[in-house]
């Protein structure tokens, strides 16, 4: 039964991740809970807490689709069915004038959907093992090619204005790309061993950053763009990706750590009816918001405030997890949901933000620099309980 919890949020997850990478390449600056509010609302358990809400930018707007928000039944009249009966037969003719007119045109509908790579085992237990996994292509990780383009493109500025030759070179590039990459410790998503950030893919996101903004440097001005120049801009483009990377990767591990939890309410009560199932997902939501508020003013401060503000709510999830029996166990096997709702907010107040203070907050009562940690990091009271078997070795490093 734990298969059914978590397979289709595992496998949105991956989507995610491959999004995720979409995003970067595309240089959006946006931070990724308004990039993929939209999606989270589709896979109907994507957003924070594994319940079916998503996120408008900024904290605390939260829109949500599941049962909580619907109207009960017993509130629709019956001039509701005769309107409902109108609108589907107005559906229905719509549909039907989309559809294509004959059936060779529907067989080359057919033939030009492709399967994604990320949905083929959809409804198998190795969902697990994508999350955090990316499925992008070969010109992903073609970073010397990305290089070539971004030398023509500097050629050619230059050639416009007539100018004397720059010192711009594909080997002065790479080096560049190495420091940028271990000053912002972005070396340190490479370790993370099953997750696909490797060097060459983050060789690209920096290299697509500059090329987008590289014009700039030409726009009102004239002469040759100096490997000095280059370097300040793959300099702050490397900046950019580890802020982006390091919210992504906050908010896929927030997921993970929602559905978790539920997992292991499948594993302490087995089968769950649908209400309690989407109580609880409703209820972890109610938890995060709660136990995350009172740092929300610091994090704000912080240039990975949306990163930071992730990691919260990760670990909030991971602690009530730690907790499970306790919140939902009772006499008669399974507690009600009014019993788990007041007790998944007590542990929550009482323990979980003990644990986000601990982690997050210095005795100065400022925060604690933050590492990117893997996606299989669970955190406990004490900190973050990894081992080895997380970690590779950084090219870059």
């Amino acid at each position: 039964m734990i298969a059914k919890s978590g397979l289709l949020r595992s496998s949105g997850l991956a989507l995610l991740g491959a999004f995720a990478l979409g995003s970067f390449v595309a240089g959006d600056s946006a931070p990724v809970r308004a990039q993929f509010g939209i999606i989270n609302g589709i896979l109907g358990g994507g957003g924070f807490g594994g319940g079916g809400g998503y996120y408008h930018r900024g904290y605390g707007h939260r829109h949500y689709s599941n049962r909580a928000s619907r109207p009960h039944r017993e509130e629709t009249d019956s001039s509701d069915s005769e309107a409902s009966g109108d609108s589907s037969r107005e559906s229905n003719r719509a549909l039907a004038n989309l559809a294509p007119p004959s059936s060779r045109d529907q067989s080359a509908v057919l033939k030009s959907i492709s399967m994604s790579e990320t949905l083929v085992e959809v409804g198998t237990s190795d969902d697990d093992q994508l999350t955090g996994k990316t499925f992008s292509s070969e010109a992903d990780r073609d970073y010397t090619s990305k290089i070539d383009q971004l030398i023509q493109k500097i050629q050619t500025n230059q050639d416009s204005h007539q100018n004397k030759e720059g010192d711009v070179t594909e080997h002065a590039i790479l080096e560049a790309l190495t420091d940028a990459i271990i000053k912002t410790k972005l070396a340190r998503f490479e370790t993370f061993l099953g997750e696909n950030w490797s060097a060459e893919r983050l060789r690209v996101m920096i290299l697509d950053h500059v090329y987008r903004d590289i014009d700039g440097f030409f726009a009102g001005t004239k002469g040759a763009i100096a490997m000095s120049d280059l370097t300040t801009m793959i300099n702050k483009a490397a900046r950019e990706v580890y802020v982006q990377l390091f919210e992504t990767s906050e908010l896929l591990a927030a997921n993970r750590g929602s559905t978790l939890f539920l997992q292991r309410l499948y594993q302490s009560h087995g089968d769950l009816k649908d209400n309690v199932r989407e109580d609880t997902e409703q209820f972890l939501i109610e938890a995060s918001s709660a136990g995350t508020s009172s740092f929300d003013p610091l994090f704000r401060r912080d240039l990975n405030s949306y990163a930071l503000r992730y990691r919260a709510e990760r670990i909030i999830f991971d602690c009530l997890s730690d907790n499970v029996d306790s919140i939902t166990a009772s006499n008669s096997g399974m507690a009600s949901t009014a019993a788990i709702e007041k007790r998944l907010l007590e542990v929550d107040r009482q323990q979980c933000s003990k644990w986000v203070a601990n982690q997050m907050i210095g005795a100065d009562k400022q925060l604690k620099p933050q590492d990117p940690m893997p996606l299989r990091v669970i955190w406990s009271a004490d900190g973050p309980k990894d081992d080895p078997s997380m970690y590779g070795h950084a090219s870059d490093s």
